[in-house]
């Protein structure tokens, strides 16, 4: 009986080990379900739509302007982290911006589409005889900490690591 006693303690340490195991892989679960539902935002308000739609006016102004630090300031963060300003206004020639003209913005989350209707004329020499053109297109913008950013265009030129 001796030997049999040490094989019930552990048979009932087990048991009690992994019936306390059982609550918190099952609280772990909730935790992590109400963590995705908590990280998912709520649908958009006109009030973001129009904020939105007010930054992606402010970004097109900068560009007809010319003004290439005030287009950097309203690039995402992941953007200013790869080039200075002077980098991106580097990528920003070519195109002469006449006119441009805010139509509507669609919110999925945190990433959002603005039509942007504007009028461009090319500057390259090679192009010198097209017309001005008016150019319906998707301007992508992303939501940062409650702050609505122009996302990075990815055919820019990157900052070159020393």
């Amino acid at each position: 009986m001796m030997t049999h006693r040490p094989l019930i303690a552990v048979g009932v340490m087990a048991l009690a080990v992994a019936g306390c195991a059982t609550p918190t892989r099952t609280e772990t679960a909730a935790t992590s379900a109400a963590a995705s539902v908590a990280a998912t935002p709520p649908p958009a308000s006109e009030a973001q739509v129009q904020t939105l739609r007010e930054r992606a006016a402010a970004y097109w102004a900068a560009r007809m302007a010319g003004d290439d630090r005030g287009q950097w300031e309203l690039l995402e963060p992941r953007g200013k982290g790869r080039m200075t300003s002077q980098e991106y206004a580097a990528g920003r020639r070519g195109i002469r911006y006449l006119g441009y003209q805010v139509e509507e913005a669609t919110i999925n989350g945190y990433f959002a589409t603005v039509k942007v209707r504007v009028l461009v004329q090319p500057m390259l020499p090679r192009l010198a005889s097209t017309p001005v053109q008016a150019v319906l297109m998707d301007d992508p913008w992303v939501r940062v900490d409650g702050t609505w950013y122009r996302q990075l265009d990815e055919s820019q030129p990157q900052k070159r690591e020393p």
